[in-house]
C-alpha cells in the first residue's frame, strides 16, 4: 500500500507543473502561425529545391564526377556545407543542402522556443497567466511540443516531396529525419539557453551561436579528414552529417541524436526549477547608480542596448573571416587553374584567386542581414514592454526615438561587414598575399553589400510604423524571400528576372552584373521606405 500512496503525490506534482500545457500549445500555434509557416516552408524549400534540380544540375556522370572532384580538392566547401559520401546526383544534392537546411531548421526552432518562453516572461504575460491554473513548466513544455510536432510535419513534407520526385525511399527518409532532428537539437539548445539568461535576444543568440559553432567543429574535422574525422563525432551536427542520406545510410546514428535531444530537454526542465520566474541562472549585472554622461541622448541609449550583441557578433565574424582568409588563400592558389574555377571566375568577373572569397562573402551576407533585422526589431520590443512609452513621456519625440533605433539597425551591418572584410583581408595577407592590399580589396567588396541589407532593414522599420504587430513577420519574410529565391534560381526552379524583382541582393552581386547605379538606387529605395515608415509611425497610437 505504501508504494502506490507515495507515487500519487509525485504524479500529482508532475501534473501540476504541466497544467495548462494544452492551452498554451493552442495559443502558440495561433500566435506563431506566420513564423511556423515561413520557417517550415523555407526549410522544406531548401531541401526540395535542391533535390528537384539535382538532375539538371548534374545531368551526366561527367558533371557528377566534376562536382565530386571539387569537393575532394577544395576542402572549404566541406567546411561550410558537408561531406559527400557518393557521386550520385541525389547524394550531391543532399551535400549541398545540408548546411542551409540544418541551420534554417535550427533557427526556426530556436525562435519558436525563445518566443514561447523567455519573450513571454520578459513581457510580463507569463506572470499574468501564472495567476490562473497554469503549471510552472507549462510554457516550456508547450514550446517543445510545438517544435516536436513541427519537426514531424517538416519530416513528412520533406520525405513526401523527395519521394514525389522519384528519389530512393531510404535516402528520402534519412534526409527528412536529419532535417527534423536539426530542428529538435536547436530546440534543446534554446530550451537550455532561456534558463541561463534573462534576455530573449541573448538566449536566441546563445542557442543559435552554439549550433553554428558545432557546425563549424564538424566542418573542421570533415575538412581535415584522415585522423581528424573523429571531430565530426563530437557534436550533434557531425552525427547529422554521418547519417549519410543516399549513401549507405547509417540508421544507428539516429540513436545518439535522439538521446541528445531527450537529455537537453530534461536539462532544461531541471534548470527551470532552479531559477525565479522572469530571471535566468546568470542574471544581468546591476549597473551603477548614476548613468554616464554620454548616455543622456536617445542614440547613446540605443547603442548601449546593442553593444553586447554587436561585440559578440564582431568577434565571431572576425574569427571566421581570419580562418577563411588564411585557409582560402592557400586553397585558391592551388586550385585557381581548375576548369570549373575558371568558368566561375568568368561569370563573376573577378580574379581567379578571389573566386572562393566572393562566393563565401555573398553567402555570409544573409546571417549579417539577420542580425540587422534583429536590431531593427528592438524598437518594437521597447514599445511592447512599455520602455518606449516611459521614454516618450519626457521631452523625446517618437520620430527621434524611432530614428535612433533605425540608425543603429542601418549601422550594425556596415560595422559587421567592415570587420568581415578586414579579417578576411588580414587572413589572406598572412596566408601569402599583401596584407594592406588584401584588406582594402575585401573590405571594399563586403561594404558594397550594405545597400541590399539596408533595404531589408528599411522594410522592417516601415512595417513597425505601419503594421507593428506584424513587423517581425514582415522583416523575416523579406529576408527569407531573398534567401529562397537565390536558392531557387541556382537550382533552376525560377528565372533570374524574378530574383531581381523580389530581392535586393542580386543587385549587389557581380554575378548579376551589378553597377554603381544599382547601389545608389538601393540606397534611395531604403531611404524612401524608411521615411514612409516614420510617416506611418506618427499617425498611429503607441503602443499598438
Amino acid at each position: 500500500m505504501s508504494a502506490p500512496a507515495a507515487a500519487r503525490p509525485l504524479r500529482s506534482a508532475g501534473h501540476a507543473l504541466l497544467a495548462g500545457t494544452g492551452h498554451l500549445v493552442r495559443l502558440a500555434l495561433r500566435r506563431d502561425r506566420v513564423l511556423l509557416a515561413v520557417w517550415l516552408s523555407a526549410t522544406a524549400g531548401i531541401v526540395l529545391g535542391g533535390a528537384a534540380a539535382a538532375g539538371s544540375t548534374y545531368p551526366t556522370p561527367e558533371a557528377r564526377q566534376d562536382r565530386w572532384e571539387q569537393l575532394q580538392s577544395v576542402p572549404m566547401f566541406v567546411l561550410f556545407q558537408s561531406r559527400a559520401f557518393a557521386a550520385s546526383a541525389e547524394a550531391l544534392a543532399a551535400q549541398q543542402a545540408f548546411a542551409a537546411a540544418t541551420l534554417c531548421a535550427a533557427l526556426g526552432a530556436v525562435l519558436v522556443v525563445v518566443r514561447g518562453t523567455r519573450a513571454e516572461e520578459s513581457s510580463g504575460r507569463r506572470e499574468l497567466l501564472g495567476g490562473a491554473s497554469l503549471g510552472r513548466h507549462a510554457d516550456l513544455a508547450a514550446s517543445l511540443v510545438v517544435v516536436l510536432a513541427s519537426g514531424a510535419v517538416l519530416a513528412a513534407a520533406v520525405a513526401g516531396g523527395l519521394l514525389a520526385v522519384g528519389l530512393p525511399v531510404a535516402g528520402a527518409v534519412a534526409l527528412a529525419l536529419v532535417t527534423a532532428l536539426a530542428a529538435w537539437v536547436g530546440a534543446g539548445l534554446a530550451a537550455v539557453a532561456v534558463q541561463l539568461t534573462d534576455g530573449s535576444g541573448t538566449a536566441a543568440g546563445l542557442a543559435m551561436g552554439t549550433f553554428y559553432v558545432m557546425h563549424m567543429v564538424r566542418g573542421v574535422g570533415a575538412m581535415a579528414g584522415g585522423d581528424a574525422l573523429w571531430l565530426t563525432w563530437l557534436v550533434p551536427n557531425g552525427w547529422l552529417e554521418n547519417v549519410r542520406p543516399f549513401a549507405d545510410e547509417r540508421w544507428w546514428v539516429l540513436i545518439p541524436l535522439l538521446a541528445w535531444v531527450a537529455l537537453s530537454f530534461a536539462l532544461a526542465f531541471v534548470l527551470a526549477d532552479r531559477r525565479d520566474l522572469g530571471s535566468g541562472l546568470f542574471p544581468r549585472r546591476g549597473g551603477p547608480v548614476r548613468a554616464a554622461g554620454w548616455l543622456r541622448s536617445v542614440p547613446a541609449l540605443v547603442w548601449r542596448l546593442h553593444r553586447t550583441s554587436l561585440l559578440l557578433w564582431s568577434v565571431a565574424v572576425a574569427v571566421m573571416g581570419l580562418a577563411m582568409g588564411h585557409a582560402g588563400a592557400g586553397a585558391m592558389a592551388e586550385y585557381a587553374g581548375m576548369p570549373w574555377v575558371r568558368a566561375l571566375t568568368a561569370e563573376l568577373d573577378v580574379a581567379p584567386a578571389d573566386t572562393f572569397f566572393v562566393y563565401v562573402i555573398f553567402a555570409f551576407v544573409f546571417p549579417i542581414a539577420a542580425q540587422a533585422v534583429l536590431t531593427a526589431l528592438r524598437v518594437r520590443q521597447e514599445e511592447s514592454t512599455g520602455a518606449g512609452e516611459l521614454l516618450l513621456a519626457g521631452p523625446t519625440g517618437r520620430t527621434g526615438w524611432a530614428l535612433a533605433h533605425a540608425a543603429a539597425a542601418f549601422t550594425v551591418p556596415v560595422l559587421l561587414l567592415a570587420v568581415f572584410g578586414v579579417s578576411i583581408g588580414l587572413g589572406s595577407g598572412l596566408g601569402g598575399g599583401g596584407v594592406w592590399a588584401d584588406i582594402a580589396r575585401f573590405t571594399g567588396l563586403t561594404l558594397s553589400l550594405a545597400p541590399a541589407v539596408w533595404v531589408v532593414v528599411a522594410v522592417t522599420v516601415a512595417a513597425h510604423g505601419a503594421v507593428p504587430r506584424l513587423c517581425a513577420a514582415v522583416g523575416w519574410t523579406v529576408l527569407s524571400v531573398g534567401i529562397l529565391t537565390e536558392i531557387a534560381v541556382k537550382a533552376g526552379l525560377v528565372p533570374e528576372a524574378l530574383f531581381l524583382v523580389v530581392s535586393p541582393f542580386p543587385h549587389v552581386n557581380p554575378y548579376y552584373q551589378s553597377t554603381p547605379f544599382a547601389h545608389l538606387l538601393l540606397v534611395a529605395l531604403a531611404a524612401a521606405i524608411t521615411a514612409a515608415g516614420m510617416w506611418a509611425l506618427r499617425r498611429r497610437d503607441l503602443p499598438a
